[in-house]
């Protein structure tokens, strides 16, 4: 009822309202003011010691303190009383025995209280009763004590409940306690920069070695006391926090007596509605250090174990460049994604003349495709010793490609895996570049003679699709200072911060710029400048990379040139510059082979003015360069022209049976010659080389 403030000073107003009202009646103005004045000092001196003493934290006493003063208060009233002989002092008891019962803390003295105010309000009527006896007076003082009876009632109920409620709380807070002293995680609330705590459990104490009183004066602490590698780290996970209001668990090394302990933390942020903006948030902590050592320990032995794992796949899959050829300066590198990787090179040599070089990348990366890509060198070199011991001679590559593919491909189509690969094999006597492509990276061939890097591509699908595909070896010549180059997909398809790939091309600049470089030194030039591209600490794919430099070979004075008009008109004129070249060089050969090789050239120029001058304006007038050479009894063609991207490999013969017109030049083409390879360069240029032996 009179719980609340206001309600009390509504009660205290109506109580001096009928003081005064009384005093007026009574009319003995001088003794009721001396009376009045000593009853108000003495709830002054009552009301400062009240509450001085409510700083103690001792219920009982507190109110034990207030019961006295209350009792003194009394017998002071009641010797003013006997004293001066005043009929409405009681009035002045009212109003202290309100204010001393309202603050009452606890029911331990109520019911003395309830007795001593009724003897003293029987007292009041005894004194009234002995002088003048005033009915309206005993009935004032008869319901001034009901009143009060009524007051100190209220108020019991609420001391009960304010007593349960009490317990109720200090029970809660053991709990609490005992909880907390039982439980090894750390609870903070912090502000969002973690520059003031608002309570640390004292499992704080037991995790590190700071104290609680200390972190709470000097908050700074804390950030001083983590590693300063993981600051940096911890600030974004806080700013992360605030901004997407996301529960975040992370962990951090903690500083104390010169050594580090593990912490997680599991952060809670706490939304308090005001601008939607975090400024508080609730933080378990754990000591995570045992299990942090175990982590390390299991990542130190992995890390014994892919360092035992690189070195035998560095032992197995990449053999040494170093072959000891003079005319021939190699350099290789491989840099797997992982520990390990599925990219493999070998090395070869059969004599001084003839090297056979292998690149392959195996699908997937790890472990499982370093086994897949040691099974297949071991498959290899298995294919090698057997036709070398079959044949007593040197196999050609199409045969080991073709016997390695039928072994490889059965077992690889039941795994679900491929291998992309190039074969090649140079020769110094006759100076040709063989090679077969089976679904790897372009081939990048720099040429002197020109001055030009040329991107060469085969015929053949990878390792793992068609176990008896036929292998098609693609030929071109070379010589002195020419250089090739053998890379993985994981060169070209390194990505920037932009996600934008290094690139065929961009890789095709750096060759044609590095030409006069080492094949080391070109080697490590484009590892930094594909590493630096990356802008990372590794590589999304493994990366590898073979540089072949030709030496200084002979002078070649073979090799003869004409310049042709795009036209068919220029059919007639071309076909007589070969047939001369093939007189002039090979007297003894076969007039059927010679019309053969004529037939094939006249083919491959007239696809190229079809599909490229006849279609496109813009080449009108343009000239196609056609250049002849030969070496022992090998002869080659290539023809270079202005056109688009034109991929032969995806030009399909005619079915013979439905004796459609056109589309026979290519196989007519493919049949004649021994080798038809396709080229071209970043300036828009095109080449197609062609050879033939004769025997």
């Amino acid at each position: 009822m009179f719980i609340s403030v206001p309600n009390l000073v509504l009660l205290l107003s109506s109580i001096l309202l009928i003081q005064a009202l009384f005093i007026y009646i009574f009319r003995s103005l001088d003794k009721i003011s001396l009376a009045f004045s000593i009853s108000v000092l003495i709830s002054l001196i009552y009301f400062v010691t009240y509450l001085f003493i409510r700083t103690s934290q001792n219920k009982k006493n507190l109110s034990l303190l207030t019961f006295l003063l209350l009792l003194s208060f009394y017998l002071t009233e009641l010797l003013f009383l006997n004293h001066f002989d005043m009929k409405s002092l009681w009035i002045i008891l009212l109003i202290t025995q309100v204010l001393c019962g309202y603050y009452l803390l606890i029911n331990l003295f109520f019911y003395f209280m309830l007795f001593l105010h009724t003897i003293v309000y029987i007292l009041h009527i005894m004194v009234h009763s002995s002088n003048d006896f005033e009915l309206q007076s005993i009935l004032a003082i008869i319901l001034a004590y009901l009143f009060t009876f009524l007051i100190h009632g209220d108020r019991r109920k609420s001391l009960l409940n304010l007593e349960k409620m009490y317990s109720s709380q200090i029970e809660i807070n053991s709990r609490f306690i005992q909880l907390e002293e039982n439980i090894d995680q750390v609870f903070i609330i912090s502000s969002s920069d973690l520059q003031k705590f608002y309570y640390i459990s004292s499992a704080f104490e037991r995790t590190v070695t700071l104290s609680r009183e200390e972190l709470l004066k000097h908050p700074d602490l804390w950030m001083k006391s983590i590693h300063p590698g993981d600051i940096d780290r911890i600030t974004l996970e806080m700013e992360g926090a605030q901004r997407d209001k996301n529960y975040r668990e992370f962990d951090f090394r903690f500083i104390q007596n010169g050594s580090s302990i593990w912490l997680k933390f599991e952060l809670f942020p706490i939304d308090t509605g005001k601008d939607k903006i975090i400024d508080r948030f609730v933080i378990i902590v754990d000591n995570i250090t045992e299990q942090k050592n175990a982590e390390l320990k299991l990542a130190e032995a992995k890390s014994l174990d892919a360092e035992f794992a690189a070195r035998i796949q560095r032992n197995l899959l990449f053999s040494d460049p170093d072959l000891q050829i003079e005319e021939i300066d190699i350099a290789a590198v491989s840099i797997p994604s992982l520990d390990v990787g599925g990219d493999f090179f070998d090395f070869y040599r059969f004599s001084d003349s003839i090297v056979d070089i292998i690149i392959a990348d195996v699908m997937g990366k790890g472990m499982i495709a370093s086994m897949l890509g040691a099974a297949s060198k071991s498959a290899f070199l298995k294919s090698r010793l057997d036709l070398t011991v079959r044949e007593n001679n040197i196999p050609s590559i199409e045969k080991i490609m073709t016997l390695t593919n039928s072994t490889l491909s059965p077992e690889l189509i039941g795994l679900g895996k491929f291998i992309t690969m190039q074969y090649g094999r140079i020769n110094l006597d006759n100076r040709f570049f063989s090679f077969i492509d089976s679904g790897h990276t372009s081939l990048l061939y720099y040429s002197t003679r020109h001055k030009s890097c040329w991107s060469l591509k085969g015929w053949n699908m990878p390792i793992g699709f068609i176990p008896d595909e036929k292998m098609i070896v693609n030929t071109i010549p070379f010589a002195s200072a020419d250089l090739f180059f053998f890379y993985s997909d994981g060169v070209t398809e390194t990505e920037n911060d932009e996600g934008e790939q290094f690139g065929e091309r961009r890789l095709n600049y750096v060759i044609s710029n590095s030409f006069h470089l080492t094949s080391s030194q070109i080697m490590n030039k484009i590892r930094n400048l594909v590493f630096h591209y990356s802008g990372s600490d590794g590589f999304a794919d493994d990366v590898t990379c073979i540089a072949m430099k030709i030496g200084q070979l002979e002078e070649d004075n073979s090799v003869v040139e004409a310049i042709f008009p795009g036209k068919r008109e220029s059919l007639q004129v071309v076909r007589l510059f070969i047939m001369s070249f093939l007189s002039n060089n090979f007297s003894d050969i076969n007039p059927d082979k010679k019309n053969e090789i004529v037939l094939a050239l006249n083919e491959a120029v007239a696809n190229v003015i079809e599909h490229n001058y006849e279609k496109d304006v813009l080449l009108e007038g343009r000239e196609i360069l056609i250049e002849a050479g030969f070496h022992d009894r090998t002869c080659f063609f290539r023809i270079y022209y202005d056109g688009e991207d034109f991929d032969w490999t995806t030009v399909q013969a005619p079915d013979l049976s439905e004796m459609k017109s056109g589309g026979y030049g290519l196989l007519l083409m493919r049949e004649i010659m021994d080798s038809l390879c396709y080229s071209t360069n970043i300036d828009g240029v095109q080449c197609l080389t062609m050879v033939r032996e004769l025997k």
